[in-house]
């Protein structure tokens, strides 16, 4: 019998030196640890060139108190790439809340919410 560990699925897609991840269901740490690994990857490939993120979580249900602890990891190393800004598209008032009170390294970041992803992808055409 075959178990699977990680909750959770997200697809990473590059156009350009725009990524783009899209996170779908419910995540746990194994779930998250394995998204952070190839978003990581992804980027590693740019070999610092700059990069613009979208973060589309319109069908996330959420996760684990020790996924965001891992999320907040990714967002501290983040900082130290060439990020030029990240676009995050979220619906629920309740998952950004949480997002934003359990990532504190988010601070930092030139990040802008938004409702839907045109929007957000042409914000970070701007820039």
């Amino acid at each position: 019998m075959n178990v699977e560990l990680e909750h959770g699925k997200s697809y990473v897609s590059v156009d350009g030196d725009l990524i783009t991840v899209k996170i779908i269901g419910a995540f746990n740490k194994e779930g998250v640890t394995q998204s952070i690994e190839e978003i990581k990857s992804v980027i590693e490939s740019f070999n610092q060139k700059k990069f613009k993120l979208l973060f589309d979580y319109s069908q996330a249900e959420g996760g684990t108190p020790d996924v965001f602890d891992k999320i907040n990891e990714c967002i501290i190393w983040l900082n130290s790439q060439n990020m030029v800004a990240k676009a995050i598209v979220i619906n629920s008032s309740i998952h950004l809340a949480i997002l934003e009170s359990r990532t504190p390294a988010r601070n930092v970041q030139k990040s802008k919410n938004f409702e839907d992803k045109g929007t957000a992808i042409n914000w970070l055409k701007t820039l």
